[in-house]
């Protein structure tokens, strides 16, 4: 009697179409952890860079730094970067993970920061009162890396979100 040893031709495909069946399943939901995780990375940047704002503020009597709102352009403001360097002390937290368009080479950071917040006294709420702080963003996102139509925020209050921006028509 002869011993058969090994598998055949027909169980090695079936096996390697279940294996393809199941990569097929499990590699969407990686690259959406993926995302998530650079989302949260963004966040957590974003949070870092409100931490360096308010020692600013704190350093400047209340008063927010001045920085102008697209550095390659505008000459006249040093970019946000420069501003708050000394106080987070890495230039890594000023690029956001999912910026594949170049800001931060160009503008020295991925983020954008609130021109309205230029050189402006924070009173306890007293100047913003109007809209209150957890409405006020200090910065975000440059483009919607993150999705179509969607940034990360940090405010003036300190809390970071992912939301939607609102779409203007030409």
């Amino acid at each position: 009697m002869r011993i058969k040893f090994g598998f055949t031709l027909i169980e090695l495909l079936v096996v390697i179409a279940i294996i393809s069946i199941l990569a097929g399943i499990i590699l969407p939901s990686l690259s959406k952890a993926g995302k998530f995780s650079r989302r949260i990375y963004c966040l957590n940047n974003l949070r870092q860079l409100y931490f360096g704002f308010v020692m600013y503020v704190s350093d400047y009597d209340n008063y927010c730094p001045s920085a102008a709102l697209l550095p390659s352009i505008n000459k006249d403001n040093p970019p946000i970067s420069e501003v708050l360097y000394p106080y987070v002390k890495s230039k890594n937290v000023f690029k956001c993970p999912s910026d594949r368009e170049g800001y931060f080479e160009r503008e020295g950071s991925s983020y954008e920061y609130n021109q309205r917040l230029n050189g402006r006294k924070i009173d306890r709420g007293k100047t913003f009162s109007f809209m209150g702080s957890t409405r006020i963003w200090v910065m975000y996102d440059y483009k919607d890396f993150h999705g179509k139509g969607i940034r990360n925020f940090v405010y003036l209050d300190g809390h970071v979100t992912h939301e939607p921006i609102a779409q203007v028509d030409d």
